[in-house]
């Protein structure tokens, strides 16, 4: 083989190992970018492998992928459940609870869908307090209700991840047929506080 034959054969080699790099070295160097706020779930062939913060990050290597996953404070309205109180009223109440994902890693790999698992603590929550307060109590001391939702919420809500910063007691509805003979009650009852505070005044 002569000089021209070698630098002939030599240059195509070259042109073949650089067509190579060209089609793997993008599957080979993998660049994930995670915005502020979020985090980024690092796995190769499946198998989680670390937690990734905001920034720009490099791997190398096949197999890598990346899920990201938002840290920011959330909210999640619970429809209205009907609920019974302990002096037999039936009601219909909505939950506003705010959240934010703690542990992504368990909010992932813990629950099919943390969002509806966090719904049903709180709905469970809800018919546990509920059914031991009486109606009045319940209109007087929503503050308070909403503080036990939480505290409640709260540790399930952390085995998959969760966060819960604040539960509100946001509608309470009556059914159709109570809800005038309800408004009568508490009419009378605060025509009787009334009428006993300025008997007071004057004894």
């Amino acid at each position: 083989m002569n000089y021209d034959n070698i630098v002939a054969v030599g240059f195509a080699n070259a042109s073949l190992a650089v067509a190579i790099a060209a089609v793997t070295l993008p599957k080979f160097r993998h660049v994930f970018r995670v915005p502020e706020g979020w985090a980024g779930l690092l796995y190769r062939d499946g198998l989680y492998v670390r937690r990734n913060n905001a920034g720009r990050h490099v791997v190398w290597g096949f197999g890598w992928t990346m899920t990201l996953i938002d840290l920011r404070k959330t909210s999640l309205a619970v429809a209205g459940q009907e609920v019974l109180t302990a002096d037999s009223v039936g009601l219909k109440l909505s939950l506003f609870v705010t959240c934010q994902v703690a542990n992504p890693a368990k909010a992932v790999h813990e629950t099919q869908n943390w969002q509806g698992d966090l719904c049903n603590a709180a709905r469970l929550a809800l018919r546990a307090i509920v059914n031991d307060v009486a109606v009045e109590t319940l209109l007087n001391q929503r503050l308070e209700i909403g503080a036990q939702l939480l505290a409640h919420v709260q540790p399930e809500a952390a085995k998959i991840g969760i966060n819960v910063l604040a539960i509100e007691m946001t509608d309470v509805m009556f059914p159709t047929e109570l809800k005038c003979a309800f408004a009568g009650v508490l009419k009378v009852n605060q025509e009787g506080r009334t009428v006993l505070e300025h008997a007071r005044g004057e004894s």
